[in-house]
């Protein structure tokens, strides 16, 4: 059954109209349907309207900003089952933080590239068809990779822990750290790859003591802090996938 314009039409609630039409013009050829709204109480009034598939919404914005926005929409009955990915070009993680939090599934850099939007859609079209959490949307690939977590802020001292990895996936990384990081966690994720750092943003899911020296965590990737990065990354696990 041919899909309906509106499991086709994704909202996008930015104040810079730049947005807007970067993001038309990524995901019109696609076959989407873009519909833009300036602010989020407007946003929110959009989304009630056109009950679209997906929200890319900006997290800095005059007025009601993303986070209030994000809240909004996740309290409403009829729209909280709508997948929101986060937009924002600030490096400042309490911001990711504070919409994770919220209820943002997913996030995305801006300016973002074709690359890195259809991907994280992609993401957020698998969880609002319901894709069991026992399914791995992305492969898993076992490589042992120096990574740095650095936590902290928002009127807290920054720390870096060191650790490695144990396996990696597009989506996230499994960790090996001296300190245990509780599930809710933001951090800053450096991956030390060959071909140079990585850096990117991630939240903690999970976390197993192991012993007394290192625990175990399950690191969600919420962001690539660069779409060079990103691009990086991913060509790293295709090198470990043929191997």
């Amino acid at each position: 059954m041919a899909a309906t314009m509106q499991e086709r039409t994704v909202l996008v609630i930015d104040d810079d109209p730049w947005i807007w039409r970067l993001a038309d013009r990524i995901l019109a050829p696609e076959g989407y349907d873009v519909i833009s709204a300036f602010d989020g109480l407007s946003g929110i009034e959009s989304a009630r309207t056109e009950q679209p598939v997906v929200i890319l919404l900006d997290m800095v914005m005059p007025g009601l900003d993303g986070v209030g926005t994000c809240e909004r929409l996740k309290q409403d009955p009829v729209l909280s089952d709508i997948p929101v990915v986060g937009i924002t070009g600030s490096t400042d993680l309490t911001v990711t933080e504070k919409a994770f939090r919220a209820g943002a599934e997913f996030f995305v850099c801006k300016p973002f590239g074709k690359e890195s939007l259809l991907e994280v859609l992609g993401m957020a079209l698998e969880a609002a068809a319901g894709r069991s959490p026992s399914q791995r949307l992305h492969p898993r690939f076992q490589a042992e990779v120096p990574v740095r977590c650095i936590v902290g802020g928002s009127g807290e001292p920054t720390r870096e822990i060191v650790g490695h990895t144990g396996n990696l996936s597009l989506g996230g990384v499994l960790t090996w750290l001296p300190e245990t990081l509780l599930p809710g966690t933001v951090c800053r994720v450096g991956l030390d790859l060959p071909d140079g750092p990585v850096p990117a943003e991630g939240t903690v899911i999970w976390q197993r003591s192991h012993d007394d020296k290192r625990s175990c965590h399950g690191i969600k990737l919420l962001r690539f802090v660069e779409e060079a990065g990103r691009a990086q990354y991913r060509r790293f696990l295709s090198a470990i996938a043929t191997a």
